[in-house]
């Protein structure tokens, strides 16, 4: 990766100011992010591999115009603000419906700013967290699209979204410390093993200030922020294909799409 390579990388999400360390900075390119740069696992589904380096995310990612799942987004974001000078770290965390059903399997970013510690993820598919996140528990953190809250839950921390009627976990992690080889340890189970979710169905996620855009299998929701999702069964493999290069913006050129699974036509 070349030495200015977060250059490029802004202009792939289209942030146009000079990029300082400070936290409207931070905001912008964790918003900008999550509306340009897309969640999904298609290379997992069509059996190729998930490489992390820096090298090979920003060639997926920035000059290929790919998404990617949790680690490639929050670990080329994670590249790329540290090329600008912020002091950046993740660390692991058990996502999922039930409590303790998977492993730590989930990366989140910790990132320090005058002394304040903020939450930053760009990599949790539908609910993710579309603005930085005050590192304090227990009160409720506003952004463009949902709230959301961090709970203290017994020895680690827990990441909730206010969705209507309810206040949703998303994922319990704790601030233990990661190499590298952690990251390559959980993103080669999450990227092979036949149980992993991300090898049996498309998940595919896009969000918007204000709006969400996702795709599970050949589902299509569009989510407004407090009302009901609009879905819709894609049919055909054309309206799929549609799909993943329109809204969600994603470049299939490449791709031996005739190996995707689809439950159309």
């Amino acid at each position: 990766m070349k030495k200015n390579s977060f250059e490029g990388y802004l202009q792939r999400i289209g942030f146009t100011a000079k990029p300082e360390v400070n936290l409207n900075t931070l905001a912008e390119i964790q918003r900008l992010h999550t509306a340009a740069i897309p969640f999904e696992n298609l290379n997992p589904l069509l059996k190729l591999p998930v490489e992390i380096s820096d090298d090979e995310l920003y060639n997926k990612i920035v000059n290929s115009g790919r998404g990617g799942y949790c680690f490639e987004n929050n670990l080329l974001l994670k590249a790329m603000l540290t090329k600008m000078g912020f002091s950046v770290r993740g660390v692991l965390g058990r996502a999922g419906v039930k409590e303790n059903s998977v492993g730590r399997t989930h990366i989140i970013l910790l990132v320090t700013l005058n002394d304040k510690e903020y939450l930053v993820d760009v990599g949790y598919g539908g609910y993710v967290p579309t603005a930085p996140l005050l590192f304090k528990p227990n009160i409720i953190q506003q952004t463009p699209n949902e709230n959301f809250r961090i709970r203290k839950n017994s020895d680690e921390y827990r990441l909730e979204i206010q969705l209507p009627g309810e206040w949703k976990r998303l994922y319990d992690f704790g601030l233990e410390p990661q190499l590298h080889i952690d990251y390559e340890v959980a993103n080669w189970y999450t990227s092979t093993n036949p149980n992993s979710k991300f090898t049996q169905k498309l998940v595919v996620a896009r969000s918007e200030p204000g709006i969400r855009y996702t795709l599970s299998g050949n589902l299509f929701s569009i989510h407004h922020v407090n009302k009901k999702p609009r879905k819709k069964i894609l049919t055909t493999r054309a309206q799929l294909i549609k799909s993943l290069e329109e809204i969600f913006l994603i470049n299939l050129s490449g791709l031996p799409l005739r190996k995707l699974k689809f439950e159309g036509k």
